[in-house]
């Protein structure tokens, strides 16, 4: 079976989407020895947002288990990974203390599932100082413009712009308010949704929502007041539960169509607010595939995840979008093919030589790019039925208009 074919019926299986585990066969993780590593180790590291102002230790987390796997599965030539996460506290101090301890003190090789809403804005001028990689998941524009970070995600300036789009071309969207917590770098996200209006004829309000004592009846009311016939309401899971909410409260879909970035896709999200008042009434674009799509990559995350991840981890895009990262890394590794060359140096120079990278879960190959060229821009949109998610529109490119220079890339490389 082709990896086309797969891809046509992880699509095809998603509009059945239920929330029942897929049946999985043994994880394929690395060079699948099924023993266990105990050579030199390899030291990788990560900087992620897990706690402060919001949450994405998903992401590292997924990495963790994937290369647990692999270290119980010859590792990397014999070599086990040793994996060093470390918390930026939404703080752009701490991250730099981290990223200075990761790459000085450890000596880290690569920096793998790094996802912060912080981090890139205080690391990205240092990483390239010191030539070490970081493959991420991006959030601030930084995250997509320095030639040593390549995110495996659209990024949520593209997540909202995609949204923003499908309520345009589908919805009947003509006004829109966008609304994030003020926070360094979120004036990137609503900024988007503000330049795809201009380009669009959509008139565009930003509200920016206090990020320490959030009051979420009165950010509703806020939005409604706008007199807007959409909104795009930036945010983590348990933020969006929160406004969800307070919009039925005021009976909020009687005016406007709500919508919402990647970080409102979990498993938990469709069982955490009122079904029925939501039922195809909430739309939520993804950067990656349907969380239980029949795919080869989606399924073996899924393997992974039930072998070798915690109990209690979140799985969401942002967790499959760190299995990929890692799964880059280990074949970037593995082609080095000599485990005594293994160095941040032979690492580096893998990682950007590499050919694009395709799975199931994304919906172009992830390639090394550059400043100004990595940016994965085709996403999907699902909304809630009958309690859960599901697909209403496949692989669509974001119509940012500043997305020139890196669809010229593709273009190269035949991507698009």
């Amino acid at each position: 079976m082709t990896r086309y074919l797969c891809m046509l019926i992880g699509t095809l299986f998603s509009v059945l989407l239920t929330t029942a585990e897929p049946s999985l066969a043994a994880p394929d993780c690395g060079m699948n020895t099924g023993k266990a590593a105990t050579g030199t180790p390899i030291p990788i590291g990560t900087v992620t947002t897990a706690s402060g102002v919001g949450s994405f230790h998903e992401a590292d987390l997924a990495v963790q288990a994937y290369f647990k796997c692999v270290n119980a599965n010859g590792g990397i030539f014999g070599r086990p990974i040793v994996y060093y996460q470390e918390d930026d506290q939404s703080k752009l101090d701490i991250a730099a203390q981290a990223a200075k301890k990761l790459v000085e003190d450890i000596g880290v090789f690569a920096l793998i599932g790094s996802t912060s809403v912080i981090e890139c804005i205080a690391n990205a001028a240092y990483y390239a100082k010191h030539d070490v990689l970081v493959i991420g998941e991006g959030i601030p524009p930084q995250c997509f413009e320095s030639k040593n970070i390549a995110a495996v995600n659209a990024g949520a300036r593209q997540s909202g712009i995609a949204v923003a789009d499908y309520a345009r071309r589908n919805l009947g969207a003509k006004s829109v308010v966008c609304t994030v917590a003020k926070r360094p770098g979120t004036d990137y996200l609503c900024g988007g949704v503000e330049q795809w209006g201009k380009k669009f004829g959509v008139k565009v309000t930003s509200i920016y929502s206090d990020p320490v004592t959030p009051d979420y009846s009165s950010l509703v009311l806020q939005l409604m007041a706008t007199g807007a016939d959409t909104a795009v309401i930036y945010g983590t899971q348990d933020v969006g539960i929160q406004i969800l909410s307070a919009v039925e409260q005021q009976d909020g879909n009687a005016t406007m169509k709500w919508a919402a970035p990647t970080s409102y896709y979990t498993t938990k999200f469709p069982k955490a607010v009122d079904g029925k008042y939501w039922d195809n009434k909430f739309w939520v674009n993804i950067e990656a595939a349907p969380l239980y799509s029949a795919g080869p990559d989606n399924q073996n995350w899924w393997a992974v995840e039930k072998a070798y991840g915690g109990k209690d981890d979140l799985l969401d895009s942002f967790a499959q979008l760190g299995y990929v990262a890692a799964r880059i890394a280990v074949n970037a590794m593995l082609s080095i093919g000599d485990p005594a060359k293994i160095n941040r140096e032979t690492v580096t120079a893998a990682i950007q030589n590499m050919k694009p990278y395709q799975s199931d879960i994304l919906c172009k190959p992830w390639y090394w790019g550059g400043p100004d060229a990595q940016v994965h821009n085709a996403t999907r949109i699902v909304t809630i039925t009958n309690g859960e998610w599901k697909e209403v529109e496949g692989c669509v490119e974001s119509p940012d208009p500043g997305l020139n220079a890196v669809l010229e890339v593709e273009k190269k490389l035949s991507l698009n």
